[in-house]
């Protein structure tokens, strides 16, 4: 427990705004504040946890997490999603292992006890060895009391307390609204992901994904790598903006100059298919390209979702969905997934990642390396802190290369940790 680990610890001093923002490095380093973070974060706020095109039919479901919690994400019967913790009630063993698939039944392992797809307990072994009605008084595999569900993207909160979801998402949602616009439907097919893991912190990577400022420098040898291959390089300046929103959220914006000449006329193709359903000026609102943080853990990036999977203190794992967008032209869809997977280094039977995530986990294993064992005690996230334009409704916004959503980030840590 934190407060055993280090009674003295001020929370709220991990985190500190006045002349400058900065972060105490201990939130990286420390195993008690990981293990903190995991109940007071993860625990108590709206975890992406799967999308609904995973599991399409009755029965469907799919194994997932919740900080460290195992769960079972699955559509019953009747069509409803339920979180179920993937912990068997008598003497917690994973009762799950399988990634995805169909059942209509859950048994576990161990002594064979047998839950219904929708939680409940339905059999115990020779259950005379236990008092009539015994197994109704213990009920069945712990679920999530609150799921929110928002273009097939399925969160789960396991908290009755604290903000609704719309209240969570607040002025996010329009930014939200734009990314999944690109479908004329605004539904999109999750495919399958690949998988890359960093000897680093979690939080390195959920403020690397709205981070404007890093790419021309931590990715320069790749870009020059795509460069050669005949990919343009990614729009690396500082055109764009940055926003920040309550509850952690953030957006990175940039132009969409940086598509592959093999991949234009689609992407021109997909640009009159998007003014013809939303008008012109809707349109080149939505055709921006954008990263976008949904805190704690989950991003909406190019076309592909990001989720951040915390395994220790510097230890995480990274699973990159790229989508197919319905109601787009086959040839759109394809271009999408070659603008995705151009970038992918494929090793035969091994881990997939691209030439950018290895950039990234490289600098993510330095800093965490860097910060181990250092007299460092903070660091600094003040780029742009001066110059922040604040609206009514909490939105802030920088520039692009400001650290405006990575401070967006830690005043909402800074809240949960201390509540």
């Amino acid at each position: 427990m934190l407060d055993q680990a280090d009674p003295e610890m001020d929370l709220r001093a991990l985190v500190e705004e006045s002349e400058d923002f900065t972060v105490d490095t201990r939130v990286y380093t420390s195993p008690a504040i990981f293990d903190a973070e995991m109940r007071r974060i993860f625990l108590r706020t709206w975890v992406y946890v799967g999308h609904e095109s995973e599991i399409p039919n009755p029965g469907d479901f799919r194994t997932s997490a919740v900080g460290r919690v195992p769960v079972i994400v699955t559509r019953d019967q009747t069509g409803a999603f339920h979180v179920l913790v993937n912990t068997c009630r008598h003497r917690g063993t994973v009762v799950c292992r399988e990634e995805r698939g169909n059942a209509r039944f859950f048994q576990c392992p161990y002594h064979n006890w047998l839950y219904r797809n929708d939680g409940r307990l339905v059999q115990i072994p020779d259950s005379s060895g236990y008092p009539e009605g015994w197994a109704g008084r213990i009920g069945g595999l712990l679920e999530a009391p609150r799921i929110a569900v928002l273009y097939g993207m399925i969160f789960a909160n396991f908290s009755q307390a604290g903000p609704s979801f719309d209240e969570y998402l607040g002025p996010l949602r329009r930014y939200v609204e734009y990314w999944f616009g690109h479908s004329p439907t605004g539904r999109v097919q999750v495919l399958a992901p690949f998988r890359a893991s960093y000897p680093g912190n979690w939080k390195l990577q959920v403020e690397n994904s709205t981070d404007g400022w890093h790419a021309r420098y931590v990715h320069e040898s790749a870009l020059r790598t795509m460069h050669h291959f005949g990919t343009r390089s990614p729009a690396v300046g500082w055109p764009g903006a940055t926003r920040a929103f309550p509850s952690g959220h953030g957006v990175l914006e940039r132009p969409r100059d940086d598509l592959p000449p093999e991949v234009q006329p689609q992407f021109e193709s997909f640009r009159s298919l998007l003014a013809e359903t939303y008008g012109a000026e809707h349109a080149e609102a939505m055709f921006v390209r954008r990263q976008i943080t949904l805190f704690p853990s989950f991003h909406l990036m190019e076309f592909k979702f990001r989720v951040i999977q915390p395994v220790a203190v510097d230890q995480t794992v990274i699973y990159e969905f790229p989508v197919r967008l319905e109601g787009v032209p086959d040839d759109v869809n394809a271009a999408i997934l070659h603008r995705i997977t151009r970038e992918i280094s494929i090793s035969s039977g091994g881990p997939v990642s691209s030439f950018v995530n290895a950039d990234d986990v490289e600098a993510f294993a330095r800093v965490q390396s860097g910060l181990a064992d250092s007299p460092v005690e903070r660091i600094y996230f003040s780029r742009g802190l001066h110059r922040e334009v604040i609206a009514p409704d909490g939105e802030r916004t920088g520039e692009s290369s400001d650290e405006l959503p990575q401070r967006s980030i830690y005043r909402e840590w800074r809240r949960l940790m201390h509540e």
